[in-house]
This record gives structure tokens, sequence and C-alpha cells, in this order.
């Protein structure tokens, strides 16, 4: 099992998914039955994690636009501190939201997208974030879990 697969794994099951067997597939995370028929959780509001990035949902469409900020703080990050703008989507619990790291006053030159869910008050999200760095294009993947501040 790869390093990325067992983040994702001990992720899941950190915020309440199951284990469970697919034909076709080795092994997925389900979700619980109580969230097949979730419509999306009051999700609004301000959400931490451990390193101290902030993310603030100020509202959620109709359609499952979501709108609201992200401050990255993660220690040594060109760009701590900023708030930027993030632009995404829920659908029930999931969510998927991207920031690019850039504005008027600072350019950090790089995008990071989230995906994940909502669970028994945690977010969890895997990240993925691209960038240059020597010329050349990176990417760096992760895993968060927020709580509500």
């Amino acid at each position: 099992m790869t390093e990325r697969l067992a983040s994702i794994l001990r992720l899941g099951l950190r915020l309440g998914l199951r284990l469970c067997l697919v034909p076709g597939l080795m092994a997925a995370l389900c979700l619980p039955g109580e969230w097949a028929s979730a419509q999306s959780p009051a999700v609004t509001g301000t959400w931490a994690n451990d390193h101290g990035s902030v993310l603030v949902i100020q509202s959620v469409g109709s359609d499952g636009s979501v709108a609201g900020t992200y401050a990255n703080n993660a220690p040594g990050y060109k760009c701590a501190g900023v708030a930027f703008p993030i632009v995404g989507w829920m659908d029930g619990t999931r969510i998927s939201y991207t920031v690019r790291w850039k504005s008027a006053s600072v350019d950090c030159a790089s995008i990071t997208s989230w995906t994940g869910y909502f669970n028994g008050g945690r977010l969890g999200v895997e990240w993925v974030l691209v960038y240059e760095e020597d010329g050349a294009p990176r990417l760096r993947a992760g895993s968060d879990s927020y709580t509500r501040r």
C-alpha cells in the first residue's frame, strides 16, 4: 500500500467512514447510511486545522456554490496570514474548493484545491498544491482535518 493511500484511509477512518469491499476495487471508504440522503450541513463559519490555517465559509448557494476565504498559516509559507478568496461547490456533505494564491498586494504563484466531506463536526480533506520551483512545475499533496472555531 502506498503512503498516499494509507494517508487517505487513515483520514477517512478518523472521520467516521468505514472500509468496505466494492466489486472491481480492492477496498473503498464508504459513507455511513445516514449520509446517503443527507442534505448540506450548516457549515458556514470559521474552520481551523492543526497548522493554524483558517477556512471561512461565508455562504453556500442554493446551487451548491461555496464562497469564503482561506488563510494559510503553515510555518514557512510566504503568504502566511493573508486571506485569499475561495471558490467551490458542495453536494450533500461533500465539498471541494480552490484558492489562487494571488491578490493585488502579493503573488505566491500557486494554486491549491481541497476535496473532502463533513462528518461529526469535522471537515476532512485531501489537497493538491501546484507551484513552480527552480523553473519546473511541482505538485504537493496531503490531507488535513478541520474543526469549527
